[in-house]
């Protein structure tokens, strides 16, 4: 190389080192119904290509290609890779689990014919949780036989996709039950080490009150894959003192673009670098796009914050 501009650039396209995707839900493409404007597929794919990412997720089940050499095609042809799949499973009503497990496993085969190796597990949430999102109370969450039970189930799961060279990587997801620090300690604990790693999503844990950097040191080994997304102080705030929902509150503009917010990027890199992490950094900011939402660019958030983050991947290489 020869200047460090070309060594953050060949870090960004997986040279060596760090790599760095985009997610649909950076322009607005979520699961959940209603949630505002959706572009279209090549509209996404074409702007993730054209400011310099190497991978994407799957995004909302169905909104990619369903057809594994058609997803080949679509990505292939633009020079992105599969990096994850977000999988919403509900482990905590015994009489889901039968279902969760073959969701899973149907999608960690979708994700094997493509070449991609990370399902990123998540809890389903209910409206509940939605409802008191980034107010969570000890006294909101699960019982430990219950977290036992969640266990087993996120551990059965891993060992039935490893044949397939695909593991599991779990997501704390605000509104969900796994959003407080003690919450992702809880799955950490109940899960074998070598089996369910974690995803940690920097905007997620800090919705939920918690601090991302303390996470990655203290689940060093366990971080296999990270959502990069950060915080809008003032929205958060205004979650805690009015009871935002969860929904109203990304439309607020509750996640921003990298390094305009809460996280402190800069110690978690280091600490990411201490622990010699070397998967796939993926831009997110949850937005929902149309009205009655103030309008955003997520092609222009996309640039900031993969041009923060570059910074950050570029300081004491």
């Amino acid at each position: 190389m020869s200047n460090s501009a070309d060594l953050i650039n060949a870090r960004a396209h997986g040279e060596h080192g760090p790599r760095i995707a985009a997610a649909p839900i950076t322009w607005g493409v979520c699961e959940i119904p209603g949630w505002g404007e959706v572009p279209g597929v090549d509209h996404v794919l074409d702007e993730i290509a054209e400011l310099g990412f190497t991978g994407t997720e799957l995004g909302p089940d169905g909104y990619l290609p369903l057809d594994p050499g058609e997803l080949r095609h679509a990505l292939g042809s633009r020079g992105l890779s599969l990096v994850g799949a977000f999988c919403p499973l509900n482990y905590r009503d015994p009489g889901a689990f039968v279902a969760s497990h073959e969701f899973g496993v149907a999608l960690a085969h979708r994700l094997a014919a493509v070449g991609c190796h990370t399902l990123v597990a998540a809890d389903a949430g209910d409206a509940r949780r939605s409802a008191i999102a980034g107010r969570v109370t000890g006294a909101d969450g699960l019982s430990p036989d219950m977290w036992a039970r969640y266990g087993e189930g996120l551990a059965d799961l891993a060992r039935a996709i490893a044949p397939l060279g695909v593991r599991v990587a779990f997501h704390p997801h605000a509104a969900t039950y796994v959003e407080t620090e003690a919450e992702i300690d809880a799955v950490m604990a109940n899960t074998p080490a070598d089996l369910v790693g974690l995803c940690l999503d920097t905007g997620h844990v800090a919705y939920g009150g918690g601090n991302p950097v303390a996470l990655a040191r203290r689940h060093a080994g366990r971080v296999w894959h990270v959502h990069v997304k950060d915080v809008s102080a003032a929205v958060l705030a205004q979650v805690r003192a009015e009871g935002l929902a969860y929904p109203d509150a990304i439309g607020a503009g509750g996640f921003v673009p990298v390094g305009d917010g809460l996280v402190d990027f800069p110690a978690l890199v280091a600490e990411l670098r201490r622990a010699g992490f070397d998967g796939w950094y993926v831009l997110e900011q949850d937005v929902r796009l149309g009205p009655p939402w103030p309008e955003q660019s997520p092609r222009e958030n996309a640039v900031r914050s993969r041009e923060y983050l570059l910074r950050q991947l570029g300081s004491g290489a």
